[in-house]
Formats: C-alpha cells, structure tokens, sequence
C-alpha cells in the first residue's frame, strides 16, 4: 500500500515537473516554504 502511494506521488512530481518546468531544487524549496508558512500559521493559532 506505501509503495503504490511513493509511486503514485512520484509520478505526480514528474508530471508537475514537465508542465511548470521547476527543478528538483526548486520544488524542495517551495515545499519547505509551504511547511514554515503553515507550521507557523498552526503555531500562531495553536497558542494565542
């Protein structure tokens, strides 16, 4: 079942990959950013 969905999430990387033209690099990054922005988002609205 893990294997199918590492597959199946792999092969919609790739074909993200083709239609935006964004590098390996690139999208580790923007994955990065997404988790910062929303572990603060739920870090800000967990304690206040």
């Amino acid at each position: 079942m893990l294997k199918q969905l590492r597959n199946w999430h792999g092969q919609m990387l790739e074909i993200l990959q083709k239609q935006t033209g964004l590098t390996n690099y690139q999208i580790l990054w923007i994955a990065f950013a997404e988790g910062l922005f929303f572990g603060l988002l739920l870090g800000w609205w967990w304690f206040t």
